[in-house]
């Protein structure tokens, strides 16, 4: 029999945080207590906070990874892998049921359902403290940021910086679409036959991606929406440059 393998996925959900190692390190302490001398053929380190999918490649990196290995994916906590109860449920559907949390014993589809919707209370009330503390702020200072120096003087060229931060958000968008396109291909959709039944699973054409990017804000590089042809393009580039590097060895 086959040894099951398993992919890491550890989210921090700030800059400072995932420097610090706080959060972090505790993580990879859960996971290497309960994992311990397991197959584990790849660890996903993001430091992001818990954003839509389209918006954490280094997550769907890990999927693709355990879709083409059929491997389980392992988080220490089920809120890093999501706050947000249907994102949940539809990467365990899709990975057929080989999600595992080492804050939940024998995770179902009703303890996922059930934790997760308290994950996603919390991720409400979060946005809800932080809003009231930034309403605070603006009430006690009238600002909530305060500028650079290099601003405040004059001293930063207005041009140079709105070009500097363009490209900025263009380069991530990319890479954000590019692993987009690669957890949607490797997404089955159903074949239906004439009279509507479903004869087969197939991958997802590259039309429908197009337009799932165009309805999730994605522009292409000239700022228009994407089209099948383009889409296929950029997977075909980003298939060509990740001959292995997702499948980084584990390190105990």
């Amino acid at each position: 029999m086959e040894e099951q393998q398993y992919v890491v996925y550890y989210r921090v959900s700030t800059k400072k945080q995932g420097e610090s190692g706080l959060g972090l390190e505790a993580q990879r302490t859960y996971v290497r207590h309960f994992y311990s001398g397991r197959n584990i053929i790849g660890e996903y380190t993001e430091k992001v906070s818990g954003k839509d999918i389209a918006n954490r490649p280094r997550l769907l990196e890990a999927l693709e990874l355990c879709r083409r290995r059929q491997a389980t994916l392992v988080v220490a906590k089920i809120d890093r892998l999501s706050r947000n109860t249907e994102q949940a449920l539809s990467i365990y559907r899709e990975l057929e049921g080989r999600l595992e949390s080492c804050d939940i014993p024998n995770l179902d589809k009703f303890t996922l359902t059930l934790f997760m919707a308290i994950a996603d209370r919390e991720r409400e009330l979060i946005g809800l403290r932080t809003k009231a503390a930034l309403d605070e702020k603006i009430k006690q200072t009238g600002e909530w940021r305060k500028p650079s120096e290099a601003f405040r003087t004059g001293a930063a060229s207005a041009e140079g910086t709105r070009v500097l931060q363009h490209n900025a958000r263009v380069n991530e968008n990319n890479k954000r679409a590019a692993a987009l396109i690669q957890f949607l291909r490797s997404t089955k959709v159903d074949v239906t036959g004439s009279e509507g039944e479903v004869t087969g699973k197939t991958e997802m054409p590259w039309k429908e991606i197009a337009r799932k990017l165009n309805e999730a804000g994605f522009r292409a590089s000239r700022g228009g929406p994407f089209q099948a042809t383009q889409v296929q393009r950029i997977h075909q580039r980003t298939a060509a440059q990740q001959v292995s590097p997702l499948e980084k060895p584990f390190h105990s």
